[in-house]
């Protein structure tokens, strides 16, 4: 689907959330021990850098703003946002050896990305003022 452009930047980090999903739903059947291990410690390197970064940016620039923009929205927000927190505790359980939450942790973060792609997304384009969409943009590229 072709994103606003003020929008892009979030959506290609979702594309790779889904590569992510799909790589933390299989690894515990398909690797080592070890191998699994070495992915949880990268995944929780990679979650502080980057992922930390994109569930704030989508919280400050379009949970908040949604507020005011109607039920429909803000009750999606409110669950994505409550998402972001079970994520980070996911990450947390798995880091600390809990590898076998890798595959429910993959579910939920694709089934989280896909709700803020199919759901939130075209909400925020048709009720966002430019002014707002452009906010988005700058955050992202910040």
């Amino acid at each position: 689907m072709k994103r606003i452009e003020q929008l892009q930047y979030i959506s290609k980090e979702h594309h790779q959330s889904l590569v992510l999903a799909s790589k933390c739903k299989k690894i515990i059947t398909k690797e080592t021990e070890e191998v699994v291990r070495n992915f949880s410690r990268q995944l929780k390197l990679d979650f502080d850098v980057k992922w930390f970064r994109h569930f704030r940016i989508e919280e400050k620039t379009i949970f908040s703003v949604a507020e005011k923009k109607g039920k429909e929205i803000s009750d999606l927000c409110q669950q994505l946002q409550k998402e972001h927190k079970v994520l980070e505790k996911m990450v947390e359980e798995i880091s600390g050896g809990n590898y076998q939450m890798l595959p429910e942790f993959g579910q939920l973060l694709h089934d989280h990305t896909r709700l803020e792609e199919r759901q939130l997304f075209p909400l925020v384009e048709q009720l966002f003022t430019g002014e707002e969409l452009n906010n988005i943009l700058q955050e992202s590229e910040s």
